[in-house]
């Protein structure tokens, strides 16, 4: 094909418990993941070997400089990972438009990466089944096979092996991302294998997924990131304060710092965005909503 455009997705953990250490170095995790509309787009176009570029306009400047477009980005190590699967020598322009926040704990990365393996399939005509674009995507990161198709699913093991759940009607939702950063490694080092959340939590969170009461499920929800990253993050705990003192459901999604506001409308958003205005945090927000069961057919 002479161009091809790929959008992304991405996603909010809704309940996150780390259970323990794995022997292969790796923690094993039980969450469930929920696809939202926040996306990134790549632009696939002919040319005589590959060449990536990027950019995130819509991003403040300090997200801006976190974003490497080189090899080190997890597309590229997506495409390096197609070309050494398929033996495939075919080059392109390929451009990324940023607009997920980078390590915010929404799968950006892994979203691109995703996106890289659909669009490149399509693109190169490489004709890679299902499977095998699971596979590789099992090579990339955790997020990302999950990432690959979206939906709602509850994640075990390193977060890769899914078990997909019913996916109901969409939702509003304010993403609050404070200016500050979250490295999952230094969080995960710091868990000691004490939690006040567990498998029983998720499958809590689980049945309210199922009754259609998402609501209700991030309320049941918890995040073992938050007790490790709230005692030394005033302002996390100072963000998801600001939101649940004002009658809010809200979790943290993922490793953090990211914060899922839980709305009735996308009327809420914008009142909600005035009062952060107002009270002087530089909290960088977005409006979004979940994927709905008809979307994804």
């Amino acid at each position: 094909m002479n161009s091809v455009v790929q959008h992304s997705i991405s996603k909010i953990n809704i309940g996150l418990a780390i259970l323990n250490k794995r022997a292969d170095g790796y923690h094993a995790i039980d969450t469930i993941f929920q696809s939202i509309h926040l996306g990134d787009t790549i632009y696939f176009a002919k040319h005589h070997s590959v060449v990536f570029s990027g950019i995130a306009p819509e991003l403040p400047p300090y997200m801006n400089d976190m974003i490497p477009y080189d090899e080190s980005n997890l597309a590229m190590k997506a495409l390096r990972a197609v070309q050494n699967y398929t033996g495939c020598t075919t080059g392109g322009a390929i451009h990324l438009l940023k607009r997920v926040p980078p390590a915010a704990g929404l799968g950006g990365g892994s979203g691109d990466a995703a996106a890289m393996l659909l669009g490149l399939n399509t693109f190169w005509d490489l004709r890679l089944t299902e499977a095998e674009l699971f596979q590789l995507a099992k090579t990339l990161g955790s997020d990302v096979p999950f990432l690959l198709k979206g939906g709602t699913a509850r994640g075990t093991g390193r977060g890769e092996e899914l078990r997909y759940l019913s996916t109901g009607k969409a939702h509003w939702l304010l993403l609050i991302k404070p200016e500050i950063s979250v490295s999952t490694g230094t969080a995960y080092n710091r868990f000691n294998g004490i939690s006040a959340f567990n498998s029983a939590t998720i499958d809590a969170v689980e049945k309210s997924m199922n009754d259609g009461r998402m609501d209700e499920a991030m309320q049941r929800s918890g995040n073992t990131f938050e007790e490790l990253l709230f005692p030394n993050n005033e302002e996390l705990a100072q963000c998801k304060a600001f939101f649940a003192d004002r009658g809010h459901t809200v979790v943290m999604t993922g490793s953090g710092p990211t914060m899922a506001v839980y709305l009735n409308q996308a009327r809420d958003a914008l009142d909600l965005q005035e009062e952060i205005k107002a009270a002087g945090h530089n909290w960088l927000s977005l409006i979004t909503r979940t994927h709905a069961k008809e979307e994804l057919a």
